[in-house]
């Protein structure tokens, strides 16, 4: 179980400065879209959207791959990362590029089970949480693409995952070449 008051004070990369599309960050707000998905979101998820809600990472992150990654995911995820390019905020809007509600339905329509919330993704890949359990405290992140609808789980929690992140000049060069661990 994740401490609610370590993720309270812990701020795992300095948002300070960064911009967000979404509006600012309401209980109301938060209310409609976890009754509109059927969900409740993870405090860990709610702390970062509360300090800022969602859009474009402003530095580049990526995460290592620390399971196995199925065969069918390898021409994704087989060197090992994944650059996170954006985490969606929460906003009822669905004509938000960076609203939870724009990228699920969006990730719906490319047929992923409704029960998948997508905070990240272009079409074909899809970071987000997974509900099937119906886990409401910390759904896994799992990393799921909708053309075979292969997926893998990728962290245990939202706080796991970004306790995970690492800047992309800490993994790779300005060539994409990996760095990590040399």
């Amino acid at each position: 179980m994740v401490d609610a008051n370590l993720i309270k004070r812990k701020m795992l990369f300095d948002t300070e400065g960064w911009e967000s599309r979404n509006s600012k960050l309401s209980q109301i707000e938060i209310e409609k879209v976890e009754n509109s998905l059927g969900i409740k979101f993870p405090l860990s998820y709610l702390n970062l959207m509360k300090t800022w809600n969602g859009g474009d990472l402003e530095d580049g992150y990526v995460f290592k791959v620390n399971c196995p990654v199925p065969e069918k995911l390898h021409y994704y995820l087989g060197d090992g990362f994944w650059e996170v390019q954006s985490i969606a905020g929460v906003s009822t809007s669905l004509r938000e590029d960076y609203s939870i509600m724009q990228s699920s339905t969006t990730a719906h329509d490319w047929g992923i089970s409704k029960e998948i919330i997508a905070f990240d993704g272009d079409g074909h890949t899809w970071l987000a949480f997974d509900y099937r359990e119906r886990n409401f405290i910390e759904p896994p992140i799992i990393f799921i693409e909708s053309d075979n609808y292969k997926e893998v789980k990728l962290f245990d929690s939202f706080y796991e995952f970004l306790s995970g992140l690492i800047p992309y000049n800490e993994v790779l060069d300005l060539d994409g070449n990996i760095i990590y661990g040399k």
